[in-house]
């Protein structure tokens, strides 16, 4: 299944719900979709992980993007629904540590 992610903004929080297998060429689109959030008015980005079944390095590696550039702008990122593998490889990969991962 291709990667689907839909942006919408509620006020100073934006939330992006990606479905299906997130493979390395896929991180390149959520990296476009990311930075054509305005950092400056956004405070909280909340992704939706709850319907994908494959996360890549490179996505990973762009989840770090988003939450350095977030940071910058004294933002937060806060990552949802995630399935069971993924939650216990970000805390494997200490991730908790930066970013808030609530399971599915």
């Amino acid at each position: 299944m291709s990667m689907t992610c839909e942006i919408s903004r509620h006020a100073t929080t934006a939330c992006l719900i990606i479905k299906g297998n997130v493979y390395e060429s896929d991180a390149k689109i959520l990296k476009q979709k990311f930075l054509s959030l305005p950092l400056g008015q956004i405070k909280e980005v909340v992704i939706d992980l709850g319907e994908v079944k494959y996360f890549g390095s490179s996505a990973i590696g762009k989840l770090l993007l988003f939450y350095k550039n977030l940071a910058a702008h004294n933002g937060v990122l806060r990552v949802t629904r995630t399935p069971d593998f993924m939650a216990q490889l970000f805390s494997d990969l200490r991730l908790d540590s930066l970013f808030e991962i609530n399971r599915a």
